[in-house]
């Protein structure tokens, strides 16, 4: 019997969320191919007609994980009126997406932190967030002479952040972090009082994530 789209789809689907439980609780570099199989609950013939070999399965996944996570954030500050609202809203996002699903967040964390194969995507995506955070320079006049390696540093910190946090298991964190790390942002661009501004905000902006209203 000729195998069907839909069958390839739930192979592809049993392999991620396999792989991505794996990484989560054992950590990439103790999964093997085997483990995978039998979490997955599929035969190597099935695992190698979509992958050529564990490496490229890792690095499927996270690009997908990864996709999704652009597209929540990116979205999120597409729809924003200005530059800081998106910021706040692209912070919001991060932080329901990373909650929403430990395993995932933990599976981003652990091959981004450690896995050369995932390391120029990284980058990459990095580069990308680095340019968005920097817009702000076009915020008002005394903003233009901010550097980009301020905002490079602003995405690195954010990105060390969010890694302690997933890492150490304490995704409770990530309200109030967002809320620092938005005061993180905002102030080489719009000057102390717009960051203390958002400080003085964040129990209100909190408590609204929390009814699932941002």
């Amino acid at each position: 019997m000729p195998r069907t789209s839909h069958t390839a789809e739930s192979e592809l689907r049993r392999i991620r969320d396999a792989l991505v439980r794996l990484v989560a609780d054992l950590g990439f570099r103790t999964v093997t191919l085997g483990s995978l199989l039998d979490a997955a609950g599929i035969e190597e013939a099935a695992f190698r007609r979509h992958f050529a070999d564990l490496d490229a399965c890792f690095v499927a996944v996270w690009g997908e994980l990864t996709q999704e996570f652009l597209e929540c954030t990116g979205g999120a500050f597409a729809a924003a009126e200005d530059w800081r609202d998106g910021m706040r809203a692209a912070g919001w996002a991060y932080c329901r997406f990373l909650q929403d699903d430990h395993s995932r967040a933990r599976y981003l964390i652990e091959l981004s932190f450690g896995s050369e194969l995932v390391a120029a995507s990284r980058d990459f995506i990095m580069n990308g967030y680095t340019e968005l955070v920097h817009l702000g320079r076009f915020e008002r006049e005394e903003a233009a002479g901010v550097p980009r390696e301020r905002a490079e540093g602003i995405v690195g910190a954010i990105w060390e952040r969010i890694a302690q946090t997933v890492m150490a298991d304490r995704f409770e964190e990530f309200p109030a972090a967002t809320v620092q790390l938005m005061y993180l942002t905002v102030l080489p661009y719009l000057g102390d009082a717009a960051a203390r501004e958002e400080l003085r905000r964040g129990p209100a902006d909190i408590a609204r994530y929390e009814r699932g209203e941002i």
